[in-house]
């Protein structure tokens, strides 16, 4: 049986307060999977404080709290600008009793439980939770109170929040007591039907830290087991939202650094979904990569925690995994309080240099990784093929071209396999992030080069405009979109592809982030267009619009305005 901790520096924890370490702990990566695991399977619904016998939310003692987050050049503890803005950072909470499959990024943390904290003896997160949403709640400024409050910039108010007497029971607070909503039904009841809003901005929001609430958000996260074009992000494959509150004004959220308890990577997804606060349209990311740099940022500020692998479709039991071969720094070597960094030695590769040329199959410059092994690396090629290509992605599969380039994940390995058993006699291997993943047979006939499949346009243009609307009477940014013939041309039913490419190309611009506040009014406007006035040029949509009715939307000639 491996101990639990591999560090023998002595902690000192009170439960009244934060613990404090004198020197980095490091806990044993198997240990750490088997407790997040055996959190995530526990359906404890009341958390205690161990000391004074007081209620806590569910988070406090189960399930598994995580931060999704791109890599960039910051921390990804930091707080976003957007984050800044609010007050507070978004998280969610998932655990067995939740169908959630479906995460807005492919890697990032998770926080250490107070219970396990506790029992641990290391630095225990107390305070700062505030509320969960069932879905994603929209959160931003116009929520005040951390995210918590009404979609109306307003200070919530407070008169209904029962008394609590635990150590967090000054910032925990929802929404839905003040809008006389106790239970899934009632819920229901208010945010769904006929002619509602989208859940997204008119949803409540439950407290942190009331047993009640959570049970609540539980039961209304599995009663939607489908979504509408009204509210694309209600349904229960997708997370809930937990707010937590910044510990600073700025940017620095180095306080959350000793809670992590592990790096996560989706093993089933490289999608990227656009987020409030954005700057730019969301790109494809290797969630691995993401995590070996979160990884390696963290063990340079003295804490060395693994990386652990989340796939949703393996069994509740199994939902986590450790993967020797995933961590990027010596877990072994690590526990003396000081950043280890991993180089191993070259033992295959002897260069590996990134040029930017033309392909003749996209029509366009790409990224080519070109490689030239060692004598043994050409030797060992077939014999050794994993332990090459591991030597690789070491020590390139962090650089921005192949991480920001490999779409279909696996590509770059399936290219080196490719060329190691058809052209073993080759001294240099040329490898393309963009290229896609194919079946071996068509990897062959393509000569270790398939191209992706070009996909049809149905979009020539589309452009901001702002202009004076009479409804508003005010200037307002409209999309003038000019389809091709291929889009102009799609059938009704196959609407939702136009809209696809059409999110794809300008669904990141502020002008449409920041502005349809009724989400999913620029697809039913669209909806609309193709279906009434499809030889119509351009097709203006408006973000500003309201989300209605098929019914409706067309009797207000596509341009529907707020009732």
């Amino acid at each position: 049986m491996r101990a639990a901790l591999r560090s023998s520096f002595a902690l000192v924890c009170s439960l009244t307060l934060a613990c404090g370490a004198a020197a980095q702990t490091v806990l044993d990566p198997v240990e750490t999977l088997n407790r997040i695991n055996r959190n995530y399977n526990t359906l404890k619904d009341a958390c205690q404080e161990p000391d004074t016998g007081a209620a806590r939310g569910h988070y406090y003692c189960s399930g598994v709290t995580l931060r999704m987050v791109n890599d960039g050049p910051f921390n990804p503890w930091d707080y976003s600008p957007y984050a800044i803005k609010i007050g507070a950072t978004s998280y969610s909470w998932i655990r067995k009793d939740l169908s959630t499959r479906i995460l807005i990024h492919p890697a990032g943390f998770i926080l250490r439980t107070p219970t396990d904290s506790m029992d641990l003896q290391l630095p225990v997160k107390e305070q700062g939770w505030t509320c969960i949403y069932a879905f994603d709640g929209g959160t931003g400024p116009e929520r005040k109170w951390y995210g918590c409050g009404f979609f109306d910039s307003k200070e919530p108010p407070r008169k209904a929040q029962a008394a609590m007497d635990n150590r967090n029971a000054a910032l925990a607070y929802g929404t839905c007591a003040e809008a006389g909503v106790s239970t899934a039904a009632q819920w229901t009841a208010r945010y769904t039907g006929l002619l509602k809003g989208p859940i997204q901005y008119d949803q409540c929001s439950w407290n942190a830290e009331r047993p009640d609430d959570w049970n609540a958000m539980i039961r209304v996260h599995e009663s939607r087991v489908k979504t509408t074009n009204k509210d694309p992000f209600a349904f229960s494959a997708q997370v809930n939202e937990f707010m937590l509150k910044n510990a600073s004004a700025s940017n620095d959220g180095s306080e959350n650094m000793k809670y992590i308890d592990a790096f996560i990577y989706n093993v089933n997804s490289t999608q990227n979904f656009a987020t409030r606060g954005d700057q730019a349209p969301p790109k494809p990311e290797n969630g691995l990569n993401s995590a070996r740099n979160f990884q390696k940022k963290l063990q340079a500020q003295g804490y060395s925690v693994p990386i652990l692998r989340l796939d949703f479709t393996k069994p509740p039991e199994q939902r986590f995994s450790y993967v020797a071969a995933d961590q990027a720094i010596d877990l072994d070597a690590a526990g003396n309080g000081q950043p280890t960094p991993v180089t191993p030695p070259a033992r295959y590769i002897a260069s590996a240099t990134w040029v930017e040329r033309h392909d003749p199959g996209t029509g366009k410059n790409e990224w080519t990784l070109n490689v030239v092994p060692t004598a043994q690396g050409k030797a060992s090629q077939a014999s050794a093929q994993e332990a090459v290509y591991q030597e690789l992605f070491a020590l390139r599969g962090a650089d921005s071209q192949w991480r920001d380039n490999e779409k279909a994940a696996g590509s770059m390995r399936q290219q080196l396999s490719c060329l190691v058993q058809h052209y073993p006699g080759k001294t240099e291997w040329n490898l393309e992030p963009f290229r896609p993943v194919v079946t071996p047979q068509e990897a062959a006939k393509a000569g270790c080069n398939p191209v992706p499949a070009r996909t049809v346009q149905y979009i020539a243009s589309a452009d901001w405009v702002k202009r004076y609307d009479p409804g508003t009477r005010q200037d307002e940014w409209t999309l003038s979109v000019v389809p091709t013939a291929a889009g102009r041309a799609l059938p009704n039913e196959q609407a939702g592809a136009l809209y696809d490419q059409l999110f794809a190309l300008r669904g990141g611009d502020s002008q449409w982030r920041d502005n349809e506040k009724s989400a999913g009014s620029m697809r039913g406007q669209l909806n609309c267009v193709l279906v009434n006035y499809r030889s119509k040029t351009p097709w203006n949509l408006e973000p500003f619009r309201p989300a209605l009715s098929d019914g409706d939307t067309r009797a207000a000639g596509c341009n529907p305005v707020a009732r």
